[in-house]
């Protein structure tokens, strides 16, 4: 949990704003936000998460395109500050960051079932009149692996079908990491692991394209460093690049597209298959 200093200061700056808000003006709720903000990052009072929150959330409520999404920018982080959750996330890097051979440590594994957490959506392109289906995230005993599959095709317009997770705190051990390591059998096609910063439905995730050999589990490695920040299928220029201690989704996804908005040349219509057996952060 934050200490008494910083949670004193966030709620005495949420009782000050929110009226401001309330009273129709977004700008100054903001405003005041953002100067409290700042003041627990000078003031050395804010643990090295709590300051990197903090500072993430002000330059995104500045760059935002509104004074209303700029506030709520700045209040989920005060928010996610007093729930504990940024002290978790430092808790989970000094849990990763004495990672065993090889530099590595778990994160998700589904060699002996799904978990009861995270929980995954279907995000499928019949959201903007396609007709791609997948199935949702299911098991293969025989496999000891997380199935996603489906059939995903462009008729209708579309072209993309996916898999997002809930919000999870378990991915606040990916803080230290420098990237994933996915134990994975593919089927030929390419496909994308996609990572959101953020709990909105729409908005930026980065995404990295693998495509796995058919038929063969193998491991394949996709640092951060190599994330596109996207957008509906367009990439956004000027975003920073994904850091593991901002990830609060993750996706997969298969799609005619790129990471980078390209066609994929040979992308053809039909099922799709991909075997996860688990996902593992490196340092």
């Amino acid at each position: 949990m934050a200490t008494p200093v910083v949670a004193d200061s966030i709620r005495n700056a949420i009782a000050v704003g929110a009226p401001i808000y309330n009273a129709g003006d977004p700008g100054g709720c903001m405003n005041t936000y953002v100067r409290a903000a700042l003041d627990l990052v000078e003031k050395g009072s804010a643990s090295e998460g709590e300051k990197a929150a903090l500072q993430d959330a002000v330059r995104r409520a500045l760059e935002a395109g509104s004074k209303d999404e700029g506030a709520w920018i700045m209040r989920r982080s005060f928010d996610s500050i007093l729930s504990g959750a940024v002290a978790a996330r430092e808790s989970a890097a000094r849990v990763a960051a004495s990672a065993g051979p090889g530099g590595e440590f778990e994160v998700l594994n589904f060699e002996m079932g799904l978990p009861v957490a995270p929980r995954w959506r279907i995000m499928d392109d019949v959201i903007m009149g396609g007709m791609s289906q997948s199935d949702g995230l299911t098991y293969n005993p025989a496999d000891r692996a997380a199935v996603f599959s489906g059939r995903v095709t462009t008729d209708g317009g579309g072209g993309f079908a996916s898999l997002r997770s809930d919000d999870w705190a378990g991915f606040s051990s990916l803080a230290a990491a420098r990237g994933v390591r996915m134990t994975v059998q593919g089927d030929g096609r390419q496909y994308k692991l996609s990572a959101k910063t953020d709990g909105d439905y729409d908005g930026v995730q980065y995404q990295y394209d693998f495509t796995p050999p058919a038929g063969t589990w193998t491991q394949v490695e996709l640092p951060f460093a190599g994330f596109k920040p996207t957008f509906r299928g367009r990439t956004v220029p000027n975003r920073p690049p994904l850091q593991g201690l901002q990830i609060r989704q993750l996706g997969l996804m298969v799609s005619k597209f790129t990471s980078d908005g390209g066609v994929i040349n040979n992308f053809r219509n039909g099922g799709f298959r991909l075997g996860i057996r688990n996902i593992r952060g490196f340092i």
